[in-house]
This record gives C-alpha cells, structure tokens and sequence, in this order.
C-alpha cells in the first residue's frame, strides 16, 4: 500500500487536474457549469429539463472539477470552491487533530470508497495498475522510512505521472459528463418531455453577434425547407460586416439525378433576401460528409490570424452535426463530438470547441499556431421558426413527418375538384382550370388523393376526435381533437408552362414541397395547412425530375412507401 501521504495528496492532485477535459471546450464562456453537448447550464431540480444530473454524476462532475463557478452543494468549503463530501470531513479532521499528516485506516477507506473512477480507485485501493509502482513491492527488509525530503519527491513524481494519465484520458474525450436529456436523446433518439418546451423562437438572441469582432459566421440552412429555413434579414440581428459563408445542408436527402449547377444558381436568389455579406455558399451533406472537405479547405483559406467561427441558423438544420463532420475530417477530433438529433432544439445553449481539436481540418497538421490557440468554433441555439407545420407535432409524430433519408419523387394525376392531402398537415385542393394536371410530391408523408368534399368530411372526422387515414397526427381521440384544423393558407392562380416540366412548387414548411407540372392556360389551386400557417409558392426547385405518371392511386392504398 503506498504511503498514507502520498496517496491523499495523489487523490487530491487527481480530483484538481481533471477540470482539464472541459474547460478546454469552455473555458471563454463558462458563466456556469454547462453541457458539453447541447451547451445547456448543469442543474439537479428538474428531471426533466436540458442539464439535469442526478446526484451520482452531479457528484462525478464535481470530482473531477471539470468547470469552474459551481453552485453551492453539499460540502462547499471555506473558498466556495466544491470539494468532494469525504475530503471535507477529512480535512476538518487533519484541522483538528495533533497527527495532521496520518489518516488512519477507516478514514482512508471512506476516502477511496467516494471514488467514481474506477481506475483511480483501483490505484489507491492497492491494486496492481500498469504505470504505477507500488513502492512496498521493492522493498526487502524492515519498510524504509522517508524523510519529508524524500516524501515531497516522490508526492512530485507520482503527481507528474498521475496528470499525464489524466490529460490523456481527457485529450480521448473519456472524462466529459453529459445531461440525461443528451443521453436519452444519444442513446434512445428520444427526450422526456415535448421538445417545443426547450426551443428558441426570437432570432434576437443572436444579437450578441453585433458586438463580436475578429469573427466569421456560418450561416446554415436546410435544403429540404427553402425558404423556411433562412431567417429573415438576418443581417440586421448579427451585423451585416462580419464575413459569411453560406452553407446549404442536408443534399442527401434530394434525389440522386439532381443538377449541383442549376440548384446552387437556384439557391442564389434566395440568398440575396438575408441582407449578409455572403463570400461563399456551399452545398453541403453533414451525416453523409459530402462536400465537407471543400468547405473546410475553403473556411481555412478565407478565416483570419485569430479569428473566433459562429455557426448560425434555424433549429434543425444540422449545425451540430455539421461541426460533427469537421470533427470527423479532423485528427482526434471525434472524441469531442457535439450532439445531433432529428428532434429539433437540441443545442440549448452557447458550446464552444477550440480550433486545435480540428486538425487537418481547420488548422494544419502540425497544430493551431500560436495566435489561433484562444480561438473557437461556436454551436449557436437553433432559432425555430413558429410557423414551421412541424411545430404541431409531438415526438412520436416528428418520425413520421421529418425526411432523414434521400427521397424519392413520385408523380400523380390530380383531377379538377380533387384534393391531394398529406395526411392532416397540407392540402391542395384543385379548383378551376384544366381537368387534370401532374404534381410531383417531395415529402416523407404518404399522399391521399381524394374529391374536395369527401377531403372535408375527413377534415371534419379528425377534429372530432375519430382516426382516418390522415397520419399525422396520430394518438388517441383527445389528440386528434386538439390537432390544429385545417384552414386555408392561400389561392394562387397560375400558368402551365410545359407538359413535362414543373411551373411552380408549393412549400409545406418542415415536411417538403409538391411540384405542378403540366400544358395549360390557367388554374387555381386553394392551400390549406393548420392555422393557415407555413406555406407558400416558390419557382421550382427541380423543374426537370418530373417522371412518369404513378399507375398506383393512394385511394387503392398502394402509395409508395
């Protein structure tokens, strides 16, 4: 067994030198102890909120002292600093008592006992670890007594050894303590409460950015929902000075005969309404990592000596999974990865990643230089627009509605007085013009097509509480009657241009977009959407992906899947 004094000053170099792991990731911004992953502020009141810990891991995180400021708990010290509950009573103890250099065996054993890292505890229980020496094991004859000299070296080196094996333990990203929320939602894909509760509506949150100088944003965006997820005049909240690169995520999910050129010149004229100075845009696939490559190449050439990078966007657009992918591109740098989900509103706070985790990435091979090792890469809250159609929706629901796999266009026959329906999300009702006309559906929701009157008995059916056809929504009778009805979002008339061509696309806000293709003079068409929220007409995306008619109807019930 090693010394009594050595081992209680090793235990409280260990429980010292272990704030290393995260207050690499925080340590400019750490007003309170927060989440490596989503960013939110540590807390033990609400089970159910971002940050939360429960007492074993509340009490993990304050061992390791892996942030600074943390609140008043149970065996906080003189210096306000929280201390592990034994080491407390023990140094009361040591106060107090003539022999202040001995613990006597109990003392010792509750001591390690309070341990949660296995390894340490192992260390200092006698066990044999590679790496450490027991000294007891040389010796030969009567145990050899130490003058303070000697004890204080040997306090040194095993301290030495024991901060090495810590600070590498923490460079493998082993030692950080994450929220239960970020656990369920890493390991189950789910969360414990609505998800609506924890997003960030207002865009002024981000108006700390005005104030910011040496920085470079990085706007990001969903494909799949433009133009509903570019905030509007986003210039004026963040300062139209800073540099911008725009990046257009989630191309995995277009199909796969998509033209990069005509989508990238497409792109464009909805990038000129930000009111940014936009130097670059890419398209992009975070999960997939297409594109992610030419994007740091470009991000490295264009950030300046120094220079902090904000990610910024709507929630769900993949700022954390883009960051993610830089991760992945980097070397080491998966361990430090930020957590992504499907589920909007995961990052709850400001979480910063130092540039020197991105190697190869963002900084050379050999290692961030010397005016880039304070700099950073900030994941921002995603700002949830209200009148996104997915803000209705449960988490149950959110799985069948969000597209997270490429999709597959097909194409219909919608009659005149015909109503196309995805689920109780949308509706197009067809009500002047040609007798039929072809729409091309983009959308992870199956399409009913049905006569408008029969579409206004189901409307009518859902709201009292009875299930149909239309999912979403789904769930009980309750559910169903507190849905959000149906009302109409807008009229539009207007012009078939070609025969095999689209004209116009019309936007279901978070679920995707029907193309209408087809030869004709005139036509108007009504939109609905619950609360009349979250649609509008935009030039077509894809005008050339019309394909071939479906020999399938959804009123047989043989829809593709």
């Amino acid at each position: 067994m090693l010394p009594r004094q050595l081992a209680a000053s090793a235990i409280n170099c260990a429980i010292n030198i272990q704030k290393y792991s995260y207050a690499t990731s925080i340590r400019s911004i750490p007003k309170s102890p927060q989440c490596p992953t989503c960013g939110a502020a540590f807390q033990t009141e609400n089970s159910g909120a971002p940050g939360y810990l429960n007492e074993k891991k509340w009490r993990q995180m304050n061992q390791a002292n892996v942030v600074k400021g943390l609140p008043e708990i149970e065996g906080t010290g003189e210096s306000g600093k929280t201390e592990i509950p034994g080491l407390v009573n023990a140094k009361a103890r040591k106060r107090s008592s003539n022999n202040a250099n001995m613990l006597s065996d109990e003392e010792y054993k509750s001591i390690v006992s309070e341990i949660d890292d296995p390894e340490l505890q192992a260390v200092f229980s006698g066990e044999k670890i590679s790496g450490f020496v027991d000294p007891n094991d040389m010796q030969t004859g009567e145990p050899k007594v130490y003058s303070e000299s000697e004890q204080g070296a040997k306090i040194d080196s095993f301290d030495t050894l024991l901060a090495a094996r810590v600070r590498r333990r923490a460079e493998q990203g082993r030692d950080r303590v994450i929220c239960q929320r970020c656990y369920s939602l890493k390991h189950y894909s789910r969360v414990d409460r609505p998800w609506k509760e924890d997003v960030v509506s207002d865009p002024r949150v981000l108006r700390f950015l005005q104030h910011k100088s040496n920085t470079m944003i990085v706007v990001v965006c969903d494909l799949f929902d433009i133009p509903g997820s570019l905030i509007p005049h986003l210039g004026d909240i963040i300062g139209a000075r800073h540099p911008v690169v725009l990046v257009a995520n989630k191309v995995d999910l277009l199909p796969k005969d998509y033209h990069e050129q005509r989508l990238l010149m497409w792109f464009k004229r909805f990038a000129k309404g930000l009111e940014l100075n936009i130097q670059a845009i890419h398209l992009v696939s975070a999960l997939k990592n297409l594109g992610v490559r030419e994007l740091a190449a470009d991000l490295t050439t264009r950030r300046r000596p120094g220079q902090n990078i904000y990610m910024v966007g709507r929630a769900n657009v993949g700022k954390s999974e883009l960051i993610n992918a830089l991760l992945r591109i980097s070397i080491g740098g998966s361990a430090h990865k930020v957590l992504a989900s499907h589920i909007p509103g995961t990052t709850m706070g400001l979480s910063g990643i130092p540039l020197r985790r991105f190697v190869k990435a963002l900084v050379p091979s050999s290692g961030a230089q010397s005016h880039d090792r304070q700099s950073y890469l900030y994941d921002t809250p995603g700002v949830f627009s209200n009148k996104s159609i997915i803000s209705y929706l449960t988490n149950e629901e959110l799985k069948l509605a969000v597209c997270r796999k490429r999709i597959k266009p097909f194409s219909f026959i919608l009659g005149l007085d015909q109503s196309l329906m995805l689920g109780g999300l949308g509706r197009i009702d067809l009500v002047e013009g040609p007798s039929r006309i072809f729409v091309t559906i983009y959308s992870n929701i199956r399409p009913h097509f049905t006569r408008i009157k029969r579409a206004d008995d189901l409307v009518q059916r859902m709201q009292a509480g009875e299930k149909t056809i239309l999912q979403p929504p789904v769930g009980d009778a309750e559910r169903l009657k507190w849905f959000p009805r149906q009302e109409l979002a807008l009229e539009h008339e207007f012009e078939g241009l070609h025969k095999q061509h689209a004209t116009i696309d019309v936007v279901f806000a978070g679920i995707g977009w029907v193309a209408i293709n087809g030869l004709f003079p005139r036509a108007k068409i009504r939109v609905f959407s619950p609360f009349g929220t979250g649609v509008c007409v935009r030039p077509p995306m894809m005008p050339f992906e019309f394909k071939q008619a479906s020999p399938h109807m959804s009123s047989q019930r043989k829809t593709p899947s």
